[in-house]
């Protein structure tokens, strides 16, 4: 308490002041400012010298120590952040002389961001230390799914005088959770197909009767030979038929569902292209064996990225008719289809054909997840969580955020993704899947953080944790 500002004044109430306990008889040259009894300031102290008006040297009166006290008072009179009483109170904060800091009603005092509190009393400090609040002392808000800032952090034992609010920053909202992966059918595009067997097409658009280099074991005929003379190659969708054709039956053939292959003759088989989409597809094949003959074999088709090397890249394998092969989009896949019969066995009469199936099982994306709103802080309200993402076909849609916390609450947990739905599938990943589980909210920060060092007088309200 200061002396009276008028009035009577005793030379007890001097030395109740400014030594509080003692009971020795008082001499006012043991008062004078800058003495023993009224500490001097640090010129890098912002606080106010409570006995400012007491004189170092001279004469002294019982007047000129009206309205004094005994201590440094730093008053925050307006809206403040990141106070720290080492800064505020300079050379002195170590001094063996009391310090006050008021906070005046209505005004509010925050830290800007969760590491940093509001009002820090850090370690070093020296004699009584006094906070009064009036106002509000408020930490920062959590980020999504964050722990919120503390209001009061003390490492310097300390006194707190709550007459106002002193709440942490609130908890940031939990992010919700993904969505899970879906699938669904289409028909890849079939692009880049060249008929690498037949072309270039020789005179009178006789096919090339190319194989690739690693393949030995027939002598490649495209053409109806012998008695069948009259099933000639067409090219792709009959582009280059040849006189005498009976049909356009014989040659490539290409649809927004597959592409297929028939000839008359051993083949084999040969061409190149590119999917438009990754997935697993499906190939058959077949040779109406008997009808004019047998012995012929079975189909067996082979895939490869390199037409120097069979079986090359992802999905390089031999297939036999009904398999699947799990195959990359834009990457040139060359595809050859053979008869497993040794010799150059014409076929007469009877039909070789294959077939690739364009339908293949496409992975879906799940929605993108909800970012957790920020938590209240000193200068902001609790943000809403936003809402997760639309997933793509049969994908499950992403969770929402958690809503962040008000002052001294945690944020609220996100919620999970949707679980996404189709027809199984292992490439290129494993779906449908179940969406990710949201995450938890983040905790309110502490009001006061370093509990043991504060004596607390809460006259007002705290809200938030304690340690």
């Amino acid at each position: 308490m200061a002396l009276a500002g008028s009035g009577a004044i005793s030379f007890a109430n001097i030395r109740d002041e400014f030594s509080p306990g003692s009971n020795t008889s008082v001499s006012l040259s043991d008062y004078y400012r800058q003495g023993s009894k009224i500490r001097a300031k640090a010129g890098d102290n912002n606080a106010t010298h409570l006995a400012s008006d007491v004189p170092t040297s001279g004469a002294l009166a019982l007047s000129d120590y009206y309205g004094t006290g005994i201590g440094f008072q730093f008053t925050i009179s307006s809206d403040a952040t990141n106070q720290n009483l080492s800064t505020i109170f300079g050379d002195d904060y170590d001094l063996d002389y009391p310090k006050l800091v008021v906070v005046n009603s209505g005004v509010t005092v925050g830290g800007t961001s969760t590491s940093t509190p509001a009002i820090n009393v850090p370690s070093g400090g020296a004699g009584t230390i006094t906070i009064t609040n009036g106002g509000n002392i408020y930490g920062k808000g959590g980020a999504a799914g964050a722990v919120g800032g503390d209001a009061i952090v003390a490492a310097t034992a300390c006194n707190v005088i709550n007459n106002g609010n002193i709440k942490s920053g609130g908890g940031g909202g939990g992010n919700g959770g993904a969505g899970g992966a879906g699938t669904t059918s289409v028909n890849s595009a079939l692009n880049n197909f060249v008929d690498e067997g037949g072309a270039p097409y020789g005179s009178g658009n006789a096919p090339a009767n190319d194989a690739p280099s690693w393949f030995s074991a027939y002598t490649p005929a495209l053409n109806g030979a012998g008695v069948v003379g009259d099933r000639k190659w067409g090219g792709v969708n009959n582009s280059n038929p040849q006189s005498g054709s009976v049909n356009t039956t014989w040659g490539w053939h290409t649809s927004s569902s597959n592409f297929n292959g028939v000839l008359a003759n051993r083949g084999p088989f040969y061409c190149s292209f590119q999917l438009g989409t990754t997935g697993t597809y499906t190939m058959t094949g077949s040779i109406n064996n008997g009808t004019y003959g047998s012995g012929y074999g079975s189909v067996l088709i082979n895939l490869s990225t390199s037409n120097t090397s069979k079986s090359q890249g992802q999905g390089g394998n031999d297939y036999t008719s009904g398999q699947t092969a799990n195959l990359d989009a834009d990457t040139t896949y060359y595809f050859l289809a053979n008869l497993t019969t040794s010799g150059n066995r014409n076929l007469y009469y009877n039909t070789f054909s294959v077939t690739f199936n364009l339908t293949t099982n496409t992975v879906t994306s799940g929605g993108s997840a909800g970012s957790g709103g920020a938590g209240a802080s000193y200068n902001a309200s609790a943000g809403n969580g936003s809402s997760g993402g639309s997933g793509g076909t049969n994908a499950g849609s992403g969770g929402a955020g958690g809503n962040g916390g008000a002052l001294g609450a945690a944020g609220s947990n996100g919620t999970a993704g949707g679980n996404g739905s189709g027809t199984g599938v292992s490439f290129p990943s494993t779906a449908p899947a179940n969406g990710s589980s949201g995450s938890s909210g983040g905790a309110a920060g502490k009001y006061i953080n370093g509990q043991s060092n504060v004596t607390l007088t809460n006259n007002g309200t705290v809200a938030g944790n304690i340690a």
